[in-house]
């Protein structure tokens, strides 16, 4: 089972529309392309890939899916779409799959300039006599011929949308554009003549230089010139982009072998002075204190004390249902009627929210204890299934390393006052020397302080976090179903989020094992390692 979760997530979003579902590998190709773009994708094999993702179970799996049919259903699914009728009228063929794949060469780039408009350059390494059997060259006819430093290359507009499809057959390269000066501009670096390339732009030059050996798919991005546009801005699931403003560009490595997906990330900001990492075997020493059946982890190295209250108030003191975040985007419009209310006047729009407060339910004695600096706080849970067997609870603790010992007898007199503490309430407490345990089960933190004695090993980093997909899958969908069910549904209704649409994507990725992250920041620079492990 080669073909998994990063490989599904890179080719699902491009399979939507054909030509830009094209990744490629090493910097070479970039080299033939002209500068400008907002990101460059590059695959060492795309052909391979292509057919190791149609041969997949995923793919139809996936296609048959409550979370396919909501993103069918969707704007950006939408927009794609029309961009690619659009294309289709441009090309006089359809960009599909079997177009697709009969383009798909071994080493191959593609490079977009404008999201909104999808404007790309796409180069495969591909025989001038497998390239002269495609559909698209046998089309070439209804194209007009133009030539550039000495290659011909054939290109189209179609009237009513000005959308512009070109191509070229050269020294064993399959060349496809939208627009015609980076057809023109690749030919000619093709050519040998100079042009200003994307290889030479510092984003992208510096970005190659610090990574490591390219994977089987390796994305470049500008990520200045990604945050400025508001496509990006707008469609962008991560809602992140104030956060990407800090980089000046960034870089992921995909390597793929029989028993996991690996993704290496790097991130970098120019102006910034390099910083010395984190001690490896304080690291090592938080880490530990996972147990290996943990559905969740998530480990920070010298934390604030700010966010270990934050941590604790919310986890364990006083655990709920968490604020919805604020809105960023604009409301949509109303299907029909009109678009908003006399209420919609009333949101101050000029003011930012309220933030959380920790309230009196956090002891003053706690936080001035949790004043003091940390070297690492842990968050572990662990989904259980209830008495009965219907209802899923979670367990969980905090863990907080500080950099002396902890005053067992003080955090319990603390914590006092806090209505779930003591013999009747949930929260249990743990105290060894440095490390504080605090818990909703008195079952997880014992297992937590048996580890304290266990072999600590590992590399530096500044967080890192494990989910165990398979373990948790089965309680996630019990849980889910509990919390989407409603009397009033009806057989065709819009999928529930979390039983249908979410456990649906899990169903596709049951072959995923678990997931685990580790980033380090050195100040230049934030490292990222991504693994998935799959099931045998």
């Amino acid at each position: 089972m080669k073909t998994r979760i990063l490989l599904l997530a890179a080719v699902l979003a491009l399979a939507l529309w054909a030509f830009v579902e094209s990744p490629t590998p090493g910097p070479g190709l970039a080299a033939y392309m002209p500068s400008g773009p907002l990101l460059v994708l590059e695959a060492r094999d795309f052909g391979g890939l292509l057919k190791d993702w149609n041969a997949s179970h995923e793919k139809p799996a996936w296609l048959a899916s409550s979370n396919y049919a909501v993103f069918s259903r969707s704007r950006l699914f939408i927009r794609l779409g029309d961009a690619q009728t659009e294309f289709a009228a441009a090309a006089g063929l359809p960009p599909d799959m079997d177009l697709l794949a009969s383009v798909a060469g071994t080493e191959s780039a593609v490079a977009l300039y404008d999201i909104g408009s999808l404007q790309f350059l796409y180069i495969t390494k591909l025989p001038s006599a497998q390239a002269i059997e495609t559909a698209l060259w046998r089309t070439r006819s209804s194209y007009e011929t133009r030539n550039a430093a000495g290659l011909d290359y054939f290109i189209k507009t179609d009237a009513a949308s000005h959308r512009v499809a070109a191509f070229a057959a050269a020294k064993d390269y399959l060349l496809l554009a939208t627009r015609e000066d980076l057809m023109a501009g690749a030919l000619t670096l093709l050519a040998g003549k100079p042009v200003e390339t994307v290889a030479s732009q510092r984003w992208y030059a510096e970005t190659v230089k610090r990574a490591g050996a390219p994977g089987d798919l390796r994305l470049v991005m500008n990520l200045p010139a990604l945050a400025e546009s508001p496509h990006f801005r707008s469609y962008w699931i991560q809602r992140n982009v104030s956060a990407l403003r800090q980089f000046d560009a960034g870089i992921a490595d995909l390597h793929r072998t029989e028993s996991q997906i690996r993704e290496d990330r790097a991130f970098l900001r120019f102006d910034r002075p390099a910083a010395g990492p984190p001690d490896a075997a304080a690291c090592a020493g938080a880490l530990r204190l996972v147990p290996d059946d943990a559905g969740f982890s998530q480990v920070w190295m010298k934390p604030a004390p700010e966010a270990a209250l934050a941590l604790l108030y919310k986890k364990i003191l006083a655990p709920g249902p968490a604020a919805a975040p604020p809105s960023l985007t604009a409301p949509p419009t109303a299907a029909s009627g009109p678009a908003g209310s006399e209420s919609d006047l009333e949101t101050r729009i000029d003011q930012p929210p309220l933030e959380e407060s920790t309230g009196d339910v956090m002891p003053p004695a706690l936080r001035s204890m949790l004043g003091a600096p940390l070297d690492a706080m842990v968050e572990i849970a662990s989904s259980r299934e209830a008495p009965g067997g219907v209802l899923v609870g979670t367990d969980t603790a905090v863990v907080l390393v500080g950099s002396s010992n902890w005053d067992a007898a003080a955090v319990r007199k603390a914590l006092a006052s806090v209505p779930e503490f003591g013999p009747l309430g949930r929260i249990a407490v743990e105290a060894r020397d440095r490390v504080l345990i605090v818990a909703d089960s008195a079952a997880l933190a014992r297992k937590i302080a048996a580890r304290l004695d266990a072999p600590a090993a590992g590399q530096p980093f500044t967080y890192a976090a494990t989910f165990h997909h398979a373990a948790e899958r089965g309680r996630f969908l019990a849980m889910t179903r509990l919390i989407d069910y409603s009397d009033a549904q009806t057989e065709e209704h819009e999928p529930n989020f979390f039983s249908e649409n979410i456990a649906s994507l899990s169903g596709v990725l049951s072959g995923v094992e678990s997931s685990s992250m580790t980033a380090l920041d050195l100040g230049a620079t934030v490292s990222e390692t991504v693994t998935y492990r799959l099931t045998k």
